[in-house]
Parts: structure tokens; sequence; C-alpha cells
């Protein structure tokens, strides 16, 4: 259901769009990864990916949930004040980059690449709040204030090539 709804985004390649699922399950409910891309040129907007999946059923009384939404974006990273912000590219979206617990060192890394002056060119976290049963993920990102910046818990990133 989660897949269907995110293969539906017009700027999600479909092609790029794959449900893998571990061989030695049994019973219960079935584990598994979706993994998709934005189509060449174009970003995928978070705020897209929530109203897709609200717009199921998974919004309802499913018991279905998620364990964590990782992603890479492209972007410029920039020192506002004493956070670091990741302003997406060709997008207006900006995620303030925070410590993700699964991988401390991944901003300390990221802070000290910014203050050698290297140019990051992607970062890839996970976002903060995409965690549990699917209709409690889709209520917490929802009440999310407009003037709240989202958060990306940074996990590793790439700095262009000179």
């Amino acid at each position: 259901m989660a897949w269907d709804a995110i293969a539906r985004q017009y700027d999600v390649d479909a092609d790029s769009t794959k449900l893998t699922r571990p061989k030695d399950q049994k019973g219960g409910y079935q584990l598994g990864t979706i993994e998709f891309a934005a189509k060449k040129g174009k970003s995928i907007d978070l705020d897209k990916i929530h109203q897709s999946i609200t717009a199921t059923r998974l919004s309802g009384g499913t018991s279905m949930g998620m364990d964590y939404l990782e992603i890479t974006a492209r972007g410029e990273v920039i020192k506002r004040d004493k956070e670091l912000v990741l302003k997406v590219s060709g997008t207006g979206q900006e995620l303030l980059l925070s410590e993700e617990p699964t991988a401390k060192e991944g901003l300390q890394r990221l802070r000290e690449a910014v203050a050698r002056g290297e140019k990051v060119s992607t970062v890839t976290g996970r976002v903060p709040g995409w965690s549990g049963r699917f209709p409690e993920v889709l209520r917490a990102w929802a009440k999310a204030s407009d003037t709240q910046k989202r958060k990306l818990g940074v996990i590793d990133f790439e700095v262009e090539k000179k």
C-alpha cells in the first residue's frame, strides 16, 4: 500500500520503485524495504509523500508501520547561526541537519567538512518522526507547524570532487 502511494508520486521515477522482502520470513507481518528515486531533474517533497500515504487506508486503522525514512538529498549545506541547514536543490525545502542517534559521528564529521570549506553535494539521513505505526506517523507529521523546520538526522554525506 505505501509502495503504491509512493509510486504514484509525479516526481518519483516509477521504474526506480521497488519493494524488497527478506526471503526467510515466516508468519506475522511481512518486513520489507521500499526504495525509490526522483525523476531526473526533479526532487521529491516529503510533504507530498505524506499526502499520498495519507490518501490510502494506511491513515486509518492499520497495524502496518515503518522503522525509519532514510533519504539522500542533493543540495547546498549552509551555516545559519549555529545550525547547519540543507537547502534541497530544485525545491523550496530546507532541512535542519541534526544528530542521528544511530550514527552520532555523522553530524560532527559534516560540521568539520563545512568548517574546512568543503562543498557538500548530498546528505543522507533519517527523517525524525517517521517511525511507528502509519496512523501515528502521519498524524505527527501533519501536526508539525509550517514555521517548524523539517529535520534530517545526518548519517553520511558526500563532498564535491575538485
